[in-house]
């Protein structure tokens, strides 16, 4: 299937490019960034596309997407973040790139080989960097394209989900050091346990893995979202073309659709796009992941959509881009795009489906059902039961956990698709101060296989508010209603929806010590808890499911 029009694809003007090494970038402050061009041989000035990384701007030059714009008549532009590899000054995660991404766009657009036409692009902190550079609104800034970006809020994904801390944040804090790479291979990090992942209390995780980190000691000093936290949020600008980029198992899922909803909301709506592909959070790589294979369509001619998109908000080519339907999501179960006018997709219906006693899921209503309980022991070694890779895994292996419940659907006679948000609609009650609830939805195969789709946690003193955090009256059934993130699928006649409901995702989220200590980061008072989950009249408890009819 054709899912862009891609057809016009701007020729290749040179064959031939060349690196200019070590630019210094002046920022505000005085401090200097190093930035390497790689340049088409062709007369200038030309339109220049940035990338801002922590990673090493030197292992991105090589990219394909890269050398196929150079060829195609811009210069490619690599920035080393402040305090990273040849760069001047301290790096403090997300806190400096507003001001530094802003000096840098006009500090190129004021050089001899730009035209003043600058765009942006490269994916996860490098997709983040770009909408810090943008919410400073630099006016020769024209046209982002992010890969995989985290949101604005970071108590939305990364670092923190709901109140719950990604501990493989830790292993980032550690490979990361204090300029370069500490690991041999950084693309093996967050995908195995590491030992030191199982020190209490969290803040002391880096101390246990042996080294030290300044940002991480400031960020464990802040347990609620008060300013240190919302002075790394980022605003989304009035006038921009953006194209969103994310798979449905990016482990920064949310910030590509959040970001598209919020700018389709403004001035520049016609400029927006969002693709989401069966991917993880390495785009467009593979028609198979975790042993699923999704068909020929899986992957896609991306990077010539990229050059287009380009062309149209940086060169003013009339390619009618802005013409084409702005979202294209891989609906996984048909294996097939959607072509789409809006995210969340329009004729879409909330549909609950009800927790039910014995382990059932029915969108019937409950009518007087006993609670389902468990314990949850934060100090039991067995809580490491899922997987730590991102894709449609197989829960299954770990199904049943003594310290969580499931609930099942009857096998479907009709195919149900499912393309959206997806949000969980908890009453629970806990004997603690507080907990947490991580609840994930799975795909039930013929074969017993449970796939994987998406993932919503909360921390029960977070309930109301990440500003105001309130703890629990133990024993009494409480409401907690949370995004599960979105997914896309299919599901087939003869498989089943599966909710599962824990009180830990260890080793993936840290562990709430249930003790309703002030601050958790730094607790170690660990304070088993008896959880239940309601499902009766009055207390019913669901998740909902944003199903097209069509």
């Amino acid at each position: 299937m054709v899912l862009f029009d891609d057809s016009e694809l701007p020729p290749v003007l040179t064959e031939t490019t060349r690196v200019v090494h070590g630019l210094r970038v002046p920022m505000r402050d005085g401090v200097e960034l190093s930035l390497d061009l790689l340049r088409p041989d062709l007369p200038g000035p030309l339109p220049v596309v940035l990338v801002r990384t922590p990673y090493d701007k030197v292992s991105s030059r090589e990219g394909e997407l890269y050398v196929k714009l150079a060829q195609r008549g811009y210069i490619a532009a690599f920035n080393d973040c402040r305090g990273r590899f040849n760069s001047d000054g301290v790096f403090r995660p997300q806190a400096d790139e507003a001001d530094d991404g802003y000096d840098t766009v006009e500090w190129i657009a004021a050089q001899e080989w730009c035209d003043g036409n600058v765009g942006m692009t490269g994916g996860s902190y490098g997709g983040q960097t770009q909408w810090y550079a943008a919410s400073r609104r630099p006016p020769h800034l024209k046209a982002i394209v992010p890969f995989c970006s985290p949101p604005s809020s970071l108590w939305r994904n990364e670092p923190i989900l709901g109140g719950c801390w990604l501990v493989g944040t830790a292993e980032w804090a550690v490979a990361m050091g204090a300029r370069s790479w500490q690991l041999l291979n950084p693309m093996t990090m967050l995908s195995e346990h590491q030992p030191y992942f199982d020190t209490l209390p969290l803040a002391d995780v880096l101390e246990a893995a042996g080294v030290s980190s300044p940002w991480w000691d400031e960020m464990m000093d802040h347990p609620v979202r008060d300013d240190f936290w919302k002075r790394r949020e980022y605003e989304h600008p009035e006038d921009l073309a953006v194209l969103n980029v994310t798979g449905w198992w990016d482990m920064n899922f949310p910030g590509a659709p959040l970001n598209f909803e919020a700018m389709r909301a403004g001035p520049s709506a016609a400029k927006q796009q969002l693709v989401i592909g069966p991917w993880p959070h390495i785009v467009n790589t593979s028609r198979e992941l975790n042993g699923v294979d999704f068909g020929p369509d899986a992957v896609i001619p991306l990077y010539d959509h990229v050059i287009r998109f380009f062309d149209r908000w940086l060169k003013g080519v009339g390619n009618g881009i802005e013409d084409e339907k702005p979202v294209h999501v891989f609906v996984t179960g048909a294996n097939q795009w959607w072509a789409e006018d809006e995210w969340p997709l329009s004729g879409t219906e909330d549909v609950p489906y009800y927790f039910r006693a014995e382990g059932g899921l029915s969108p019937e209503q409950p009518g007087s059902e006993p609670p389902d309980s468990y314990r949850y022991d934060p100090a039991d070694p067995g809580l490491r039961a899922w997987s730590l890779h991102d894709g449609p895994v197989d829960d299954g292996s770990a199904t049943p956990r003594k310290d969580a419940v499931y609930y099942t659907s009857e096998p479907l006679t009709e195919p149900l698709d499912v393309v959206g948000w997806v949000t969980c609609r908890l009453w629970a009650s806990s004997s603690a101060l507080d907990t947490d609830w991580h609840v994930r939805l799975t795909d039930v195969h013929p074969d017993g296989t449970a796939r994987f789709l998406c993932r919503g946690a909360l921390r029960a003193r977070f309930r109301n508010s990440f500003d105001h955090p309130e703890l629990l009256e133990p024993g009494k059934p409480t409401l907690f209603e949370f995004t599960m993130d979105a997914t896309g699928v299919r599901f087939l006649p003869g498989h089943r929806i599966r909710v599962e409901v824990s009180s830990s995702a260890f080793n993936r989220y840290d562990r709430n010590t249930n003790s309703g200590a002030d601050n958790p980061f730094k607790d170690d008072t660990v304070v088993v808890a008896d959880q239940q989950i309601h499902h009766e009249a009055g207390l019913a408890s669901a998740v909902v499911l944003p199903v097209v009819r069509r």
